[in-house]
């Protein structure tokens, strides 16, 4: 059963209207502003170097605009992610660290600063911020809600199109949380583009015609997503509108894979970042120069439209790499991971050529949610470690005890199977990052590992879901 055909408007809507000044309300002078968070898809797409995947919108959102080579998230997980990359802040500082925390009365996020600065601002599809963040936007884009996923709805984009006719002369900023590539697969709604027979598997995952089929669900549902890109970027060039609004693309995390999603590997928190601005950024170009951080992107969009950059936020912004790709992001990233249907607490610390994982639950096995241990990846790992037949890259998320710090030389070992922590060359390297590590959780507000618990929702061991709901936090 879907949605009324209709729009919704809060009071905030007609507040900011009023608010307009009266050349405002005549001609937009601002960019508009669309991003499109993409909900678990790693980084497998053509313009990063994936042949075998089927993306041609994304990809040319890359061609028209700047490719991040290092950009990376604060959380391998959705809502943790997407109020840190809203709000300029860490998930633990502002209480949304567990998945489904949703934001309290006091933080603020983008589409507020936004709206304050004339903007009118909407949403769609997946939010998973809370109702305090939905009340942040001024309109939500409703639709036929489809359970199963699936290319946009007749309604939706209906609605998409009706929003557009009634802002046309005003700045817009549009959050489109899409819900592919989430499991679960529906390989019947979902048209099959790739070949599973080309797909590449990561060598902490079996190389197996069961991982393959279960990779190319996932690259399909990355290709309808791509699909759905398409028809509303072609609808914003239709309009005349494509010049003057900022497009970006991201990630929320890593694949919905073993040792991907969930872990602080590059493999759960490297986002794609793609950003364009017809006439203003530099077609084809490609940032590697450092690194950039999800929790600069709202301070980045509040920088691009001439917004002051709110003082309390931990987000500083990279305004200057969209103009000059030349120019140096951040020496270091930071990211964490806390409750995901398992218990945990993780830290970490990033450079280009280190990384230094914080373990404090190191004496039993890492806990993976509950999406990813009914998969068939999942159970093909779990098939070879029934019959001992697992690799070692295999085993490093079986491992108990497990080490509690990880230091990885990223340039010798990309994928990060390889712990250095314990050899004497990497002592000095290792000292420092924990340093940073440590200074940062202070900075941070960051809670200590043995307060704000939960009990785990699925067995850690063989990834069965005990219980049906989340279990409540521990407080003392």
């Amino acid at each position: 059963m879907g949605y009324p055909t209709k729009i919704i408007y809060t009071a905030a809507l007609i507040s900011s209207i009023n608010n307009l000044s009266a050349q405002e309300k005549i001609k937009n002078t601002k960019p508009n502003i669309v991003v499109f968070l993409a909900d678990d898809a790693g980084m497998d797409f053509g313009c990063y170097g994936n042949k075998n995947i089927s993306t041609p919108n994304i990809d040319k959102i890359a061609k028209n605009g700047i490719l991040f080579k290092n950009a990376f998230l604060t959380a391998p997980q959705s809502s943790p992610s997407r109020t840190s990359m809203l709000s300029g802040k860490f998930a633990h500082t502002i209480g949304t660290e567990d998945l489904h925390n949703g934001l309290n009365a006091e933080t603020l996020i983008l589409p507020t600063y936004l709206h304050r600065a004339g903007y009118v601002t909407a949403s769609m599809l997946k939010t998973h911020w809370g109702p305090n963040g939905d009340k942040q936007f001024d309109v939500r884009i409703k639709g036929d809600y489809l359970p199963n996923q699936g290319p946009l709805s007749d309604e939706l984009f209906q609605n998409y199109n009706k929003f557009l006719d009634e802002n046309k002369d005003k700045p817009f900023f549009i959050w489109v949380g899409f819900i592919d590539p989430h499991r679960p697969y529906n390989r019947n709604n979902t048209e099959q583009q790739n070949d599973p027979k080309k797909i590449q598997v990561p060598p902490y995952l079996v190389n197996s015609d069961k991982t393959k089929r279960d990779m190319a669900d996932y690259y399909n549902e990355i290709s309808r997503m791509d699909n759905n890109i398409g028809t509303m970027m072609d609808e914003l060039d239709k309009r005349g509108l494509t010049d003057n609004t900022i497009f970006v693309f991201m990630s929320d995390n890593g694949m919905p894979f073993p040792r991907c999603k969930g872990t602080l590997y590059d493999s759960g928190i490297q986002t794609p970042l793609l950003f364009m601005w017809k006439g203003k950024i530099t077609p084809g170009t490609t940032h590697s120069n450092g690194m950039v951080s999800s929790i600069d992107l709202t301070p980045t969009l509040l920088d691009l439209a001439g917004i002051d950059i709110p003082q309390d936020m931990y987000g500083r912004g990279f305004k200057k790499l969209l103009f000059d790709p030349t120019q140096k992001g951040s020496e270091f990233i930071y990211a964490e991971r806390n409750w995901h249907d398992a218990d945990e607490y993780m830290r970490c610390i990033r450079s280009n050529k280190y990384k230094l994982v914080y373990n404090a639950y190191y004496n039993i096995p890492h806990g993976t949610s509950m999406d990813i241990s009914t998969s068939n990846s999942w159970y093909e790992l779990k098939r070879l470690q029934r019959s001992n037949k697992l690799t070692e890259n295999m085993k490093q998320i079986f491992q108990c005890p497990r080490a509690m710090v990880e230091i990885y030389d990223l340039e010798k070992d990309p994928y990060e199977l390889n712990n250095v922590a314990d050899l004497p060359e990497y002592r000095e390297i290792g000292e420092k990052l924990a340093a940073k590590l440590v200074k940062w959780q202070k900075d941070t507000q960051d809670h200590p590992w043995w307060k704000r618990r939960r009990s785990d929702q699925n067995d850690r061991i063989t990834g069965f879901p005990l219980f049906k709901t989340r279990p409540p936090m521990w407080t003392d």
